[in-house]
């Protein structure tokens, strides 16, 4: 029997590139569609999420998710509350509405996905602890090497052990995201795959990625998909619909990084952080807008 899903994540409200990948997945005879979290964000927020409801595919939550969740429940740091640093975030919060936010609690962190005569998988966003937590294909030096680039793992050191991460894992495949890089490795028995970002890739290639699952035989087999979109709209909706104008230099990076395929938000992240530290503010504090508004000059002027 063969069966072939789709495997997205980290969409980040990039409606266009979702599109294009449901239509490819569509061409590519996939019969369902798995979402392993991160699809708010970006110009599209409400739109993303009406979208992907329409789909009744398995989803799960990401740490996206669940900072709007905690948001609402007046848990989230006061940082959040005000201030320039999370005004896109902020902007974000305004669109999504009590249904949509009742919608996302009700989806759990991670789920296992049983196909009719296929092997169960696990999805989770960042690993099985946590979503939060990157796994590194460790057996893999150039996608290592796109870690380190995107500054999710430090310049020096070895990546932690993938097999370790995995172990307690039950299923022969496990999906996760979060990095916004596409890999696929076998590690304790298991088959990890991680399909990229759709609508925020951090490999150096702005198209759409997501993967093709297939049970063909008594395996799962992945095939990585790297889509082009049309990103002059997303510049558009950037523009037009507010979202650049309000959510500021965070969302202006977020938009530098769809259209490069870098991490430009992680960098800007990390650079406001630096500043941050050398003026002796600690990280949960709010950063003062004189302070955001220099690293906005000295960041975007390199």
């Amino acid at each position: 029997m063969r069966t072939t899903v789709a495997v997205l994540s980290d969409i980040h409200g990039n409606l266009p590139a979702l599109e294009a990948v449901l239509a490819d997945a569509e061409r590519q005879g996939a019969s369902g569609v798995i979402i392993a979290g991160d699809f708010i964000g970006g110009p599209f927020p409400q739109e993303t999420v009406a979208r992907l409801r329409a789909l009744d595919g398995w989803l799960i939550r990401g740490n996206g998710e669940n900072y709007f969740l905690t948001h609402r429940a007046a848990k989230s740091p006061a940082a959040r509350r005000s201030g320039e640093a999370w005004a896109a975030f902020r902007w974000t919060y305004r669109r999504l509405g009590t249904a949509t936010l009742d919608w996302l609690a009700a989806l759990p962190e991670q789920r296992v996905v049983a196909l009719d005569g296929a092997a169960p998988l696990r999805v989770v966003h960042g690993s099985p602890a946590s979503p939060t937590e990157h796994l590194v294909p460790d057996g893999n030096p150039a996608v290592v090497s796109l870690y380190r680039e995107a500054a999710l793992l430090p310049p020096d050191g070895d990546p932690p052990a993938l097999a370790e991460a995995v172990a307690p894992v039950q299923e022969p495949l496990l999906i996760c995201g979060h990095s916004h890089i596409p890999w696929q490795q076998e590690a304790a028995g298991r088959l990890v795959l991680n399909p990229g970002s759709v609508g925020a890739p951090n490999n150096g290639d702005p198209r759409a990625h997501y993967a093709l699952l297939t049970w063909e035989g008594d395996r799962w087999q992945a095939t990585l998909r790297a889509i082009p979109y049309d990103l002059d709209r997303l510049r558009a909706a950037y523009h037009h619909r507010g979202f650049l104008m309000e959510g500021g230099a965070f969302a202006r990076a977020c938009l530098l990084g769809a259209e490069t395929g870098r991490n430009i938000p992680g960098y800007f992240v990390a650079h406001v952080q630096t500043l941050a530290r050398q003026a002796g503010i600690a990280p949960e504090d709010r950063v003062p807008d004189d302070l955001w508004n220099r690293a906005v000059e000295t960041f975007f002027s390199e």
